[in-house]
């Protein structure tokens, strides 16, 4: 399965997605941040959302 997973933090677009290897599990996750790809390798979903918590808002 290859779900996207989207939330809304502090008022910007993040989606997390699974990337698999050949294994059930994810072997990492890549994140966007309003349709920008962040070029850092996350090992969970919800590792993404506590980065994206913790961006400093404009």
């Amino acid at each position: 399965m290859n779900a996207k997973i989207e939330k809304h933090i502090n008022g910007r677009a993040i989606s997390a997605s699974p990337v698999f290897k050949g294994g059930v599990l994810p072997a990492y996750w890549n994140c966007a941040i309003n349709d920008r790809i962040i070029d850092k390798i996350f090992n969970s979903a919800s590792e993404i959302f506590r980065f994206a918590e913790n961006i400093k808002k404009n």
